[in-house]
């Protein structure tokens, strides 16, 4: 019987100790210790972002956007619109311009968009058929621009060129950088 007594005398004592925990001193301490580092850790990510210009980035990018600043829907609309009367010429050189500024459009706006990379493939390789339908269809096109810029002796049939102008065109509209 005296154990029980003894076994329940030390539970009981266990139980005070932990309810008396949170009103000790060096508890105290701690919690203010934690409240301390929470702010130190915070203002590093704080300043991280600010280093790496996440956000300045972002609503840079955005801003510029929405306010019509150089890339605005407007002027990219007004661009692809030149592009399409380029595809209605019936001279090479036009039809070659027009999938070589379309490809240059696609290209600048993966920049903003903030995809990474050296060239256009490298920032490509980023996108896949959930953010544009029509992926295939644009490295399509980049490849025919490619052979268009660097074998100038390369023939190439409208139909090819309009293929990778109407690719482009498809994925500015569901990226909704056109109308």
């Amino acid at each position: 019987m005296r154990i029980i007594y003894l076994m329940a005398d030390i539970t009981n004592n266990l139980r005070l100790d932990i309810i008396n925990l949170g009103a000790s001193e060096w508890v105290a301490y701690l919690k203010l210790l934690g409240i301390f580092l929470a702010f130190i850790f915070g203002a590093l990510v704080i300043i991280l972002i600010n280093k790496v210009g996440i956000l300045k980035k972002f609503f840079t990018v955005t801003g510029n956007f929405l306010r019509g600043g150089k890339t605005s829907k407007k002027n990219l609309n007004a661009s692809w619109q030149k592009i399409l009367a380029r595809l209605s010429k019936d001279d090479e050189a036009n039809l070659r311009l027009a999938l070589i500024e379309a490809d240059n459009i696609f290209d600048d706006l993966l920049k903003l968009m903030g995809l990474p990379g050296e060239s256009m493939a490298d920032r490509l390789k980023y996108l896949n058929s959930a953010q544009v339908s029509n992926i295939e269809e644009i490295w399509q096109a980049h490849k025919l621009r490619n052979q268009l810029v660097h074998g100038s002796e390369y023939t190439i049939a409208r139909s090819e060129i309009e293929f990778g102008v109407r690719a482009y065109e498809k994925a500015l509209k569901e990226l909704k950088f056109i109308d």
